[in-house]
C-alpha cells in the first residue's frame, strides 16, 4: 500500500472533510436556488454534492440543518469582533453591504420569502444567521467606538445599510453593489445617524 492510498482507504483527513463540506454547501446552494426548498430533496442534494444521503444526515441532521449551515457559511467572514486588528464600524458595514446585496444572499432571501409560509423554520434560520448576526456585530462595534448609548442604534444602522437598494435587488431591478457604492451607502448611513465613517473620530450620545 502506498502512502497516497492510505487517506482514501481510511478515514478522510481534516483537509478532505473541509473540502467535502465546502463542496456540499456550494452545490447545495445551486440546488436550492434552482429548485426551491421544497423541490430540493435529499436525493437531489446528495447527488449534486457527490455524497450519500447518509453523509448529509451525519453531518447536518436533515435538510433544514444543511440549509442552515449553508446560510451560515455565506454569512461567515462578516462579523469580526471589535477587538480584531484593523477592523472598524466602517469596514464591518462595508462588508455587510457587499454580502447582503450579493447574488447568493439575495437569491436565498427570495427563496425564504417564497417558502416561509410552508416552512417557517427557514425564515428563522435565515434571520438568525444573517440579519440578527450582523446587527449583533454592529452593536458591538458601536459600543466599542461610540459608547454604550450608541449600541441602541444597531438596528437602525442595519436598516439604512439595507435601504431601498435591497428591495430593488429582491425585485430584480438592480444589480450587485460595487465597492464604491458600498462605501457611499455606509458613509451616508453613518452620517444620518450622527456617527463618523471611521473609528476614533467622535462619539454619539443617544437622545
Amino acid at each position: 500500500m502506498t502512502t497516497n492510498e492510505e487517506p482514501r482507504r481510511g478515514r478522510p483527513t481534516a483537509e478532505q472533510r473541509e473540502e467535502r463540506r465546502e463542496r456540499m454547501l456550494r452545490r447545495s446552494l445551486d440546488v436550492f436556488l434552482e429548485r426551491g426548498y421544497q423541490g430540493s430533496s435529499l436525493d437531489v442534494l446528495a447527488r449534486a454534492s457527490g455524497v450519500t444521503k447518509r453523509t448529509i444526515y451525519t453531518d447536518y441532521g436533515d435538510k433544514e440543518g444543511l440549509f442552515a449551515a449553508m446560510v451560515e457559511s455565506l454569512a461567515g467572514g462578516i462579523s469580526h469582533g471589535p477587538d480584531t486588528a484593523g477592523d472598524t464600524l466602517h469596514s464591518l458595514s462595508v462588508r455587510i453591504v457587499h454580502r447582503i446585496h450579493s447574488d447568493e444572499l439575495v437569491g436565498l432571501h427570495r427563496l425564504v420569502i417564497a417558502e416561509s409560509p410552508r416552512f417557517p423554520e427557514l425564515a428563522r434560520a435565515f434571520y438568525e444567521r444573517t440579519d440578527a448576526r450582523h446587527i449583533s456585530a454592529l452593536r458591538a462595534h458601536l459600543k466599542n467606538e461610540h459608547g454604550a448609548d450608541a449600541a441602541a442604534l444597531a438596528s437602525a444602522l442595519f436598516s439604512l445599510l439595507l435601504g431601498e437598494r435591497h428591495r430593488q435587488r429582491l425585485l430584480g431591478v438592480r444589480g450587485p453593489t460595487s465597492e464604491a457604492e458600498a462605501g457611499r451607502i455606509v458613509r451616508e448611513a453613518l452620517r444620518q445617524l450622527g456617527l463618523v465613517g471611521e473609528s476614533g473620530g467622535g462619539s454619539h450620545t443617544a437622545q
